[in-house]
Formats: C-alpha cells, structure tokens, sequence
C-alpha cells in the first residue's frame, strides 16, 4: 500500500513539476508577455516625477484589491462564475453590429470596434485608440470577443492610421497581435513611459514610438495629443506590476476637442482635466468589467457618469464593456446603470451600435443591448 501511495505522490510531483516548467517556459518565451524598459527609457522613467525609484505611483493612495465585506468572493468563485457562467452573464447570441467600412471614414467621424477601441478621424488623420482584436488574455483563448453579427477586423480598418493610442498596457488594451498586423499601416504609436519596450520586443520601429508622462504632449500637424493622469495600475506579467505607466488622453484639433479615459478608478483629477483642458465635445469613459473589490481602480458606471460632468464634457461615450468578459456582472447592467445615471444627472449619451459611424451632429442613442 505504501509503494502505491508513494507512487501515486511522485506521479502528482511530476505532474506540478512539469506544468510549472511549462508556465516558466511560456512566461519567458511567449511574446505576449512583450519586454522590459532599457536605455534612453529607462532614463526618461527614472527622471518621471510619478516614478518612485522602484515603480509607477498614483496621484493618491490606491489599491488594487479592495475587500469588500458585503460581496468577499473566493478567488475559487470567481474562476467558477468565468468558467460556468450564470445566465446573462454573457450574450445569449451574437450582438447587433454593423459593418465597418473605415476606408469611408471622414472628418469628424467616429466608430467604436467594442470595448476600448474607438475609430476616429479629425485634420485628415485617422486615430485608434487601444485597439484590441484578438485575446484579451496572454493564454490563447481563454478571453475572447463576444459574437457579432459583424465582427470588426483589422482589414476593415483605413489603410492607413496616424495615430495608435494606448492608455497602458495590460491585454484587453495592449494587444501584441493586433499591433503587429497593423505596424504596416500605422506611422505613430504614443504610449505611456515604459510600454514602448513591449513595442520594440514586437518589431515596432523606434522611430514610429513616442513614449510620454503625465501631461507631456505630442504634435502632429495641427492635433495635440497630451497624455493625462488615470488611477489605475500595469503589468503583462506575474512580477512587473506597475513597472509601466497608465493614462488617459486628450487630442485636441481645430474641429474637435476630445477625452479618452483608458482605466481609472474615480478621484478629483477628472475636474482637474476638465479646467485645463475642457469643455470636452464626447468623453469615451471607461464603463465596464468592475467590481466593489476593485473600486480603486476602476469606474463604476454613476462615477462614470459624474466624471464626463467633472470633465464639462458636452457627450458621454460609455466605454470598456460590450466585448469581453472580464468581470462577474451581467453584460448590460454597465450600460443599463450609465443609462439610468445619466438620466438623472441629465448626461446626454452616445450609444451607437458597435462598427456603426457617426458624427457629433447626430450622435445615435440606440438601446442596442435589448436585442
């Protein structure tokens, strides 16, 4: 009995043994993981007021886990609520969508591709911001789109794009495929102090790459981008939490004035933008995949609600839901609670279906969801 017991326990040993030579051999080998600071970044991130000397702070005291005594989930629970999910967690069929045809873009136009992922043209230049096509997840997939009735691609994209925006780099904003299928057509990429390394790891040119801090800006032509402050956190790995920075943007043209929050849990900050930059023509702020364990570092949908009015933005764009599954709630109830906020608060919102291009003339507000 002993030699069967004994037999079984080396048997489970190799078994831990050898998925635990697996996941180091992905953790150092997959590209998804992207790379590490070096050089004239390393520099630039030393001498950023936001940097510590050891890692990215935020403007206040954050955490990132935040327990929460009246919803104190297990971690065993929330892999059970992912992996076997409770009805109408996820959509029950494929989503209404339209067919993005980004090569009949033109100024003032907008398109949202789902989650973070917005379409945009302003001066003759096309922007993305986040653009995510693929996983939302270094394991293949593990964390894909929803389905759509049309699911945009990257070949339903302008041929060309000026500008790739990234407000950090964690997966579902941060995608190393998608940047590398669109690399040919891109000829700018801003992007917080440190992320330009997971660029370079990919086949990114140096030259194609401006890595910014906190309210420094970058010019093309007659549009300004500035990389404003978010409370948040970053990391592609198991150890380089908050090794990059995070951020939102402002892109400011002639024609049109504009508020991209990435993620970003609430503080007074938002006012802060909103003086020195606002009033904003729409807000795109982040309005999904939260949860009171996260509070910190991510909007719940009225705080969504009340920062476009801190920001004096003119239109709300709700945001970072209607793709992924990343959080335990039901897949409407962001837009649902945003809805009944911005009633209340008198917010007027854009909610266009996904792949759908509109101007700020006739922003649709379409109650989609209810399909």
């Amino acid at each position: 009995m002993k030699k069967i017991v004994g037999r079984v326990f080396l048997g489970l040993l190799s078994v831990v043994a050898l998925l635990f030579i697996i996941g180091a051999l992905f953790i150092n080998f997959s590209p998804d993981f992207g790379g590490g600071p070096s050089g004239a970044s390393v520099k630039k991130i030393k001498a950023s007021k936001n940097y510590n000397g050891e890692k990215f702070v935020n403007l206040i005291k954050t955490e990132v886990q935040t327990p929460d005594p009246q919803n104190d989930q297990s971690m065993a629970g929330f892999i059970y609520d992912n992996i076997f999910p409770p009805k109408g967690k996820n959509p029950s069929k494929p989503l209404p969508s339209l067919v993005l045809e980004g090569n009949q873009l033109k100024d003032g136009h907008f398109a949202w591709l789902g989650h973070s992922t917005i379409l945009m043209k302003t001066e003759g230049k096309v922007i993305i911001t986040d653009p995510v096509f693929n996983n939302a997840s270094p394991i293949p997939g593990s964390v894909q789109p929803f389905a759509m009735e049309n699911t945009p691609t990257i070949d339903n994209l302008p041929e060309i794009i000026d500008v790739v925006l990234i407000s950090h780099d964690h997966y579902d904003h941060l995608d190393y495929k998608a940047i590398q299928d669109l690399d040919k057509r891109v000829s700018k990429f801003l992007v917080p102090l440190g992320v330009k390394a997971h660029l370079l790891s990919w086949g990114v040119d140096d030259a194609k790459i401006e890595e910014m801090d906190w309210y420094e800006s970058f010019s093309l032509d007659s549009i300004q981008f500035t990389l404003t402050p978010s409370r948040h956190f970053s990391g592609r790995g198991l150890s380089n939490r908050f090794s990059t920075l995070w951020g939102s943007w402002v892109i400011q043209s002639d024609s049109l004035n504009i508020f991209f929050s990435g993620d970003s849990g609430y503080f007074d900050e938002f006012k802060k933008i909103g003086e020195k930059f606002g009033p904003f023509d729409i807000a795109f702020m982040e309005n999904g995949a939260y949860n009171t364990n996260w509070n910190q570092i991510h909007l719940m949908p009225e705080q969504s609600v009340q920062a476009s009015i801190d920001l004096k933005a003119k239109l709300m764009f709700p945001i970072h839901w209607g793709k992924f599954d990343l959080a335990l709630h039901p897949w409407t109830e962001p837009i649902v609670r945003a809805t009944n906020a911005s009633d209340l608060k008198g917010v007027s919102l854009v909610t266009p279906f996904i792949g759908e291009v509109f101007d700020l003339e006739n922003p649709p507000n379409r109650i989609w969801w209810e399909f």
